[in-house]
């Protein structure tokens, strides 16, 4: 088993969070600890803000006298589905945008059925289940005219264990199909709605890449520009397939497959990988 010696540093207050060197935000930067508790250089580390920023270091080649770092175990917590009691609107604001994108209720609404998905108001309901139909981890996220706003939750607290949360989709994978991997869980509806002769899952956040180390193989479909190049570095290009489709595109920087979509939906245009 490879060894690691440092890891980012658990949260324990604003004093845990430190000014972004890259920019230049305070209390977004986390820094790298070795097993002792002491602090890599300020160099190393990484900002929160993933997307805006996107700045990360790590001290692969930073030597340290502390002993190896041993994670914590802690025993996987499960959701139950009798806890899992919400509906399904098609009032609901994301719901609405798929159907009149799609221009077919009855797609969308099986779409979001197949992948377990329910809302709350505007709140839209993602449940990550895997292969054996467990209720892994379940997100809130809140959405207007289509797009996400910044509300954005955990549905379910973890009581004893804790969380582990798989692929959005996991539990569809089936023999022979091809399968589609992309960053936000509304592209893989989208994509799952008008192709749904694939498998569309999603990994739930630029951050939860190493997720897809669970399957054989997949295509990639990672946002334009620094996602694009961050998951590039960090797959293993012998399994998987990055798709260039966005970056040969010329949408802007973070659009993702949903966004090339959409505007080819609305143009009624046809749109093939």
């Amino acid at each position: 088993m490879e060894k690691y010696y440092w890891h980012l540093q658990e949260y324990k207050g604003q004093n845990t969070r430190f000014r972004c060197p890259n920019c230049n935000k305070p209390r977004e930067y986390t820094r790298f600890v070795n097993s002792n508790g002491e602090y890599a250089p300020f160099e190393y580390g990484r900002c929160n803000r993933i997307n805006s920023c996107g700045y990360f270091n790590y001290p692969n080649k930073l030597k340290t006298d502390a002993p190896p770092y041993k994670p914590e175990k802690i025993n996987q917590e499960f959701i139950s589905w009798h806890d899992y009691n919400f509906k399904l609107s098609t009032e609901s604001d994301l719901v609405k945008y798929f159907i009149e994108l799609v221009n077919n209720e009855d797609r969308v609404i099986k779409t979001l059925e197949k992948y377990y998905v329910k809302t709350n108001g505007d709140y839209m309901i993602f449940p990550y289940v895997d292969k054996r139909q467990r209720l892994t981890y379940v997100k809130s996220m809140h959405y207007h005219n289509g797009h996400r706003t910044k509300r954005i939750h955990a549905t379910f607290k973890a009581k004893k264990g804790k969380f582990k949360q798989c692929l959005f989709g996991y539990h569809l994978l089936r023999d022979g199909a091809m399968i589609n991997v992309v960053e936000s869980e509304k592209t893989a509806l989208l994509c799952a709605m008008v192709y749904p002769e694939f498998i569309w899952l999603a990994t739930g956040g630029q951050e939860m890449i190493s997720k897809i180390n669970v399957l054989s193989k997949a295509n990639v479909f990672a946002d334009k520009g620094k996602a694009f190049m961050k998951w590039k570095d960090r797959i293993n290009l012998t399994k998987f397939s990055m798709n260039e489709l966005l970056e040969k595109s010329n949408l802007p920087e973070g659009s993702d497959l949903a966004d090339l979509l959409e505007i080819e939906l609305k143009g009624n245009n046809d749109f093939w990988f």
